[in-house]
């Protein structure tokens, strides 16, 4: 990571990353909504100034979901001047607290040398599968969650199978953020790594190290630099596996919700 960038930065980068079903804009602030999956896809981003009075902007935040019978919800670094502005307002309620966590790809790759699980095969695809679906949240996705997580076209979904069942034991899902040379002057590319998750039955065999490993030497091949994650801070399995693997906090973030 040659320049580390600012939360605001970071937070574009990240929007470039997940997908939606609809959306719109508020000046600067990109709105989205997918029925209700995901805050990330439920939420507006702050990406730019906006042209009129923050409590304006909010009313009309609040407005656009209400048609859609959606809370409102505004994704902010946690401590950051807008998340500050929001509460003075009286959203004083926040959702979805992570950390957004980065790496260097050649780095964590190098930690991540010696992943050979016996026992396992991998497949690849540009969309979820039915597969790769089954085991995602548990199966328990609505339909549009295919819509959302298969936006964009730099988007690879990776799915371990246990070879004596057949059955998908592990999957995660990797998305380049398309970059212009004013996007990134020193030449970085992200990628996004989501949905990384195992069958209980198959965990504490390194298959969550495999799907990362899998899915950042194709990003490597795509030309990403650095790489980024969402991670709860109550999830102390996923959180000791990232910090091993190099990943540090960003920065926080949660979701204001307006009204």
């Amino acid at each position: 990571m040659a320049e580390t960038p600012t939360a605001d930065a970071l937070i574009a980068t990240a929007a470039a990353g997940w997908g939606y079903a609809e959306s719109t804009q508020v000046d600067g602030w990109h709105l989205r909504a997918a029925e209700g999956f995901t805050h990330r896809a439920n939420s507006a981003w702050p990406l730019g100034p906006l042209e009129r009075p923050l409590p304006d902007a909010v009313s009309a935040v609040q407005a656009w979901y209400a048609e859609r019978g959606l809370p409102a919800l505004v994704q902010v670094a946690v401590g950051s001047e807008l998340d500050l502005a929001l509460a003075e307002l009286g959203h004083e309620r926040a959702d979805a607290l992570a950390w957004r966590q980065v790496a260097n790809v050649s780095e964590v790759l190098d930690t991540l040398l010696s992943v050979a699980p016996i026992g396992v095969k991998e497949t690849f695809a540009d969309e979820p599968t039915d597969d790769w679906l089954s085991l995602y949240r548990s199966g328990t996705v609505p339909p549009v969650a295919r819509q959302v997580l298969g936006s964009g076209e730099g988007v690879r979904f990776a799915t371990i199978y246990d070879s004596d069942t057949g059955a998908p034991v592990a999957i995660g899902r990797a998305a380049v953020i398309p970059a212009t040379d004013a996007d990134a002057p020193d030449g970085s590319r992200w990628v996004g790594l989501s949905a990384i998750e195992t069958a209980p039955s198959a965990r504490r065999r390194g298959l969550a190290k495999l799907v990362m490993d899998a899915l950042l030497e194709w990003a490597d091949e795509q030309g990403a630099t650095d790489a980024f994650l969402e991670v709860s801070p109550d999830n102390e399995a996923a959180v000791g596996l990232y910090a091993a693997l190099g990943f540090t906090t960003h920065h926080e973030y949660h979701c204001r919700v307006i009204g």
